[in-house]
């Protein structure tokens, strides 16, 4: 077969694997792969796809058992789940359970249940690092992790009505364990806090997540969003983006950490950047563009998928930004008074240009530095109320041009009203549809 005929067949397969919706399938059969290295890949394959589950299978996680397992079987009762309660698997064991009994224990229970049940939910498990890979390796990943923290004086009340000796071993054993779940399940991982937030609230909040993923697996492609906002406004837009690279396993890009990079390795693009920076210029397209090109061809952006905040700015890298296929454009956008207001309000680095939404207390130099946007006008009497305006307005053409261009993967929030919750959530339902990935 020489080249020109490879080319063709490799056309048809996938044409083929396409047309008959098959991707999704088989990225989960190499990620099962990965995961678990089997002597016998074939024999593993065979295996998985023969005793493939349609149930869904969630794990719910933390300290307080009795609060756990009522929510647990709260849960379970509305969605018609089987319950697997570690605390009740282990009922009459006294001292210590080792990881290998509890992980066989755990995996012969989800094994034996009926195929009646729509999902399992399992409680108490996983407790840690050991745990959470051996559950994966034998090919069962969970859609969801719950994860149910205490405030620290209350877990220890806790612990003292049973095993006052062992309680501080057992909250730093507690915290590691949160620690390596998070490590481990970081993108399918939801953190409750039970001091702080009532049983039925809780109970809300995890029937909602569970809708909102009907899906048999959970994001199988590597998502790559957009988080866009009002010039100068990075405060909310980089906070999304810290919840939701960590939620998915994301590259995070924050362009103007990119372009500080790019000055700090003192290349012949540093001096044009800085320059831009410190005189309120428009950076070359083509220079940001191929700065961010870098980035999203970077090994860990094609592996796990990226997040940018801070771009496009303008049609150029618009355009430039619709070759990268992102799936999801998140804008933070609101009335032209409110975000001109907030921009007067900023705070600027009289040497640098930087601006800033919240003061940095901590850094007393930076602090004898910064001047209110109204002093700037009196310093520069070339920058004025309409420069402001001018630059709402582009951004807010900008949002029009992307919606028109991207259709439904554009949504745009309140900057001021919309709950961060209700935009994961949103993001959540884009990134679990397997269309967007065609």
């Amino acid at each position: 077969m020489n080249q020109k005929e490879l080319v063709e067949y490799q056309k048809k397969v996938e044409a083929y694997i396409q047309e008959h919706k098959m991707t999704d399938i088989f990225e989960n059969l190499t990620r099962l792969l990965v995961l678990s290295r089997p002597e016998n890949p074939l024999t593993f394959l065979i295996d998985v796809l023969e005793n493939r589950r349609v149930q869904r299978l969630i794990f719910v996680s933390g300290p307080l058992a009795n609060y756990r397992n009522e929510v647990v079987h709260s849960i379970a009762n509305l969605f018609y789940y089987r319950v697997i309660s570690a605390e009740e698997l282990f009922q009459g064991d006294v001292g210590w359970v080792d990881n290998s009994r509890f992980n066989q224990k755990i995996l012969e229970a989800i094994k034996a249940t009926e195929r009646q049940f729509r999902g399992i939910i399992v409680s108490g498990y996983p407790n840690n690092l050991n745990q959470a890979r051996f559950i994966q390796t034998q090919g069962l990943l969970p859609e969801r992790v719950f994860f149910f923290e205490t405030d620290k004086l209350e877990i220890k009340q806790y612990y003292n009505s049973f095993q006052a000796q062992e309680t501080e071993q057992s909250l730093i054993r507690d915290e590691l364990n949160r620690r390596e779940l998070d490590q481990i399940f970081s993108q399918y991982l939801d953190i409750f806090n039970t001091s702080t937030q009532t049983k039925d609230d809780i109970i809300e909040n995890i029937k909602s997540i569970i809708k909102l993923r009907d899906r048999k697996y959970p994001p199988l492609r590597f998502p790559r969003v957009c988080v866009i906002r009002p010039p100068g406004l990075k405060e909310r837009a980089q906070g999304l983006v810290e919840l939701l690279s960590k939620r998915y396993g994301l590259k995070s890009i924050i362009t103007f950490q990119v372009l500080e990079k790019a000055i700090q390795n003192k290349g012949a693009l540093g001096p044009l950047i800085q320059d831009a920076l410190m005189n309120q210029k428009t950076i070359p397209a083509d220079i940001i563009n191929s700065l961010i090109y870098t980035e999203v061809l970077s090994t860990e952006a094609r592996t796990k998928g990226w997040i940018i905040e801070g771009y496009p700015k303008n049609e150029e890298q618009v355009n430039f930004l619709e070759q990268q296929n992102a799936n999801l454009y998140i804008i933070l956008n609101e009335e032209e008074e409110i975000l001109f207001s907030k921009y007067k309000q900023l705070k600027i680095d009289k040497v640098t240009k930087v601006k800033y939404e919240k003061v940095p207390i901590n850094n007393k130099q930076l602090l004898e530095r910064l001047v209110n946007y109204q002093v700037l006008f009196k310093l520069k009497p070339q920058i004025n109320d309409d420069d402001l305006r001018l630059k709402i307005r582009s951004y807010q053409q900008m949002i029009k041009q992307l919606e028109k261009k991207f259709g439904e993967s554009v949504q745009v929030f309140k900057l001021e009203k919309d709950l961060t919750d209700n935009i994961v959530r949103i993001a959540d339902v884009f990134l679990n549809n397997p269309k967007i990935y065609n």
